[in-house]
């Protein structure tokens, strides 16, 4: 009798433990994730499948306690969008700021005025603009009271102090040095290069025109080879080439990618859309390097004198414009679908018109696209004013920029 009750309490423990066995390999194994609440700091977002990106709010850049900030990597999701490390989407939306690649070099920027930015609008990149040839010949800065390698990375540091990507924007490369900024009227332009080349067609004021990059690859080279390690910093490889040999222009182009690229495997680079509709169409191949950013340029065509500034002024752009009527939407959906992102790195100019303004901040909020207002200056009643105002300009970027970023 006593044998066959130690038989049945003995069954009995058995299947206790293994009821207690199996419930710890459905809980460990085989149950459903449970989400826990984002800790304070942390960023929110709602899954998606694996490869795709998560929607979400305060993704890419966090502030840390002693308030400093810490950037996550970006790159490109499977279905175009520039995420973070999390596979969170980061829109990226600010200002064209700076202007460290004509006239003085930026020389009288402050930290003051890009924390008075930062404050104002909601925004999480700067894009600055470079001379190549300034960088590699490290000139003097006399409104800086530098060198052209040292005031640019001071610069960047301001910006990367507010928590602001920044994206190193190569423009042009003329051989006049930065003025000292008492009377911008004799400083350097944009157009510069054209203008010595048209007073003095030769071997050496060639070089200063658009299609030679041979002050470019070294300078992108040495800022790609300075910043490898820094996911704050994005790369716009030639802004606004206009080469009308294409296959000539591709060639330079994936030279410009591949100087980056050999420096800094990670980064974000962004790639103006000349010769894209040709891509789209086909008749010649897309590029293949991977975590490139389609950039376009769109501007509400204007020509008068701005609501918003009081200024006389002039912005390209077609009229009755919209995101279907022109190829942006084209050029967008076959981004997406190939594997890149897009961006629109100048937008607005000297007056937003409302109506335009709506259908391009709708639009990139649509379809995940950044926006980079050109230029900073455009957004204050006084550009010059020790206490900066925004405009009406100003007020609709805040509104639009609070709605993309969700805050």
């Amino acid at each position: 009798m006593n044998k066959w009750r130690i038989i049945i309490f003995l069954g009995i423990v058995l299947l206790l433990l293994s009821g207690a066995a199996g419930t710890v390999l459905y809980y460990y194994l085989l149950k459903p994730a449970i989400a826990l609440p984002p800790q304070s700091g942390e960023s929110t977002a709602t899954a998606t499948p694996a490869g795709a990106s998560m929607l979400g709010k305060g993704c890419g850049v966090k502030q840390n306690s002693d308030g400093t900030y810490s950037f996550s990597w970006l790159h490109v999701s499977a279905d175009g969008q520039v995420v973070d490390e999390k596979n969170c989407r980061v829109p990226l939306v600010g200002f064209n700021m700076g202007g460290l690649f004509i006239k003085d070099a930026g020389g009288k920027a402050t930290l003051s005025k890009i924390q008075w930015y930062k404050q104002t609008f909601p925004m999480n990149v700067a894009r600055v603009n470079f001379n190549s040839r300034w960088w590699d010949d490290d000139v003097y800065v006399p409104s800086a009271g530098m060198h052209y390698r040292a005031w640019l990375q001071k610069y960047i540091s301001w910006q990367k102090q507010v928590g602001n990507y920044v994206m190193l924007d190569k423009g042009p490369h003329f051989a006049e040095p930065p003025c000292d900024g008492s009377d911008l009227k004799l400083c350097p332009n944009q157009d510069q290069g054209i203008r010595d080349y048209k007073a003095n067609p030769n071997a050496e004021t060639a070089r200063e025109l658009e299609d030679y990059i041979g002050y470019d690859i070294p300078a992108l080279s040495d800022l790609a080879k300075l910043y490898a390690n820094d996911p704050a910093l994005l790369y716009d490889v030639w802004n606004e080439p206009t080469i009308k040999n294409l296959p000539a222009f591709y060639q330079d182009m994936n030279t410009l990618i591949n100087t980056v690229r050999r420096q800094n495997p990670a980064s974000l680079i962004i790639v103006y859309q000349r010769g894209y509709r040709e891509i789209v169409s086909g008749t010649y191949p897309d590029y293949t390097q991977p975590n490139l950013v389609i950039d376009a340029h769109v501007y509400p065509d204007f020509n008068g004198t701005s609501p918003a500034t009081g200024q006389s002024c002039h912005s390209p752009g077609k009229p009755g414009w919209t995101p279907q009527n022109s190829s942006l939407d084209t050029l967008v959906q076959f981004a997406h679908n190939h594997g890149h992102a897009f961006i629109i790195n100048e937008w607005g100019g000297c007056y937003d018109v409302p109506a335009y303004h709506q259908l391009i901040t709708s639009y990139a909020k649509a379809q995940g696209i950044g926006l980079v207002y050109f230029e900073a200056g455009n957004v204050l009643t006084d550009r010059n004013a020790k206490a900066l105002a925004i405009n009406d300009n100003g007020k609709l970027v805040q509104q639009a920029y609070a709605d993309i970023l969700q805050v």
